[in-house]
């Protein structure tokens, strides 16, 4: 097996482009990209841990800055959150006035879909890169990279607990954040609080 050369020298965006598109050619261009970093879409999950094997191992993207996920559903639902007025002497009309339900902003794209992302750096040649993928809001998952990267273990675990989103491998897929009790995922966008024993 042919040892990788080390260099620290800075790598550009479009030097890492090229050299991921040579095994990878399915990766596409995020619609959006993060920054002004490189972001490519993977096309399925199944492509998740050859990308990020190839990046770490051949390509020296030996550190995981995070894990992160955003529902595109719509607009946050108010109905997951509770609206009545406290009584506040100070504020006859209550303390928490009513809030109107959000409109949806132009030129969004809303679907029925969660979209992971994960941001990977090679300090010793200065770049970093997003990878994209999205995933179905209801029993969604994708491959764990703790065997990876150990710092993959929290970042998986909340957005297990706050998305309801499987990562397969993962050896403690529990939640880290919410109780035990708690019902549903509280960052999705049509979450409702069932009432419980702090309420």
């Amino acid at each position: 097996m042919a040892a990788m050369t080390v260099t620290s020298a800075p790598m550009t965006k479009e030097e890492l482009k090229a050299e991921l598109e040579k095994t990878f050619p399915d990766l596409l261009p995020a619609k959006a990209s993060v920054g002004d970093y490189l972001t490519l879409r993977l096309p399925d999950s199944a492509k998740l841990l050859p990308v990020v094997r190839h990046l770490k191992d051949k390509l020296g993207f030996d550190y995981l800055d995070m894990v992160n996920a955003t529902d595109w559903l719509g607009p946050v639902s108010l109905a997951g959150f509770i609206r009545e007025p406290n009584f506040n002497i100070f504020l006859p009309e209550g303390a928490n006035p009513q809030a109107e339900p959000p409109a949806k902003t132009a030129g969004v794209d809303y679907r029925d879909a969660i979209e992971l992302s994960w941001c990977l750096s090679n300090l010793a040649r200065r770049i970093k890169l997003f990878l994209k993928l999205d995933v179905p809001r209801a029993g969604g998952k994708a491959p764990s990279l703790i065997s990876l990267y150990k710092a993959a273990d929290w970042q998986e675990r909340e957005l297990f607990d706050l998305y309801g989103v499987r990562f397969d491998g993962h050896p403690n897929m529990t939640k880290i954040l919410t109780p035990d009790f708690t019902v549903g995922h509280p960052l999705l966008k049509d979450y409702i609080h069932q009432k419980d024993r702090f309420d």
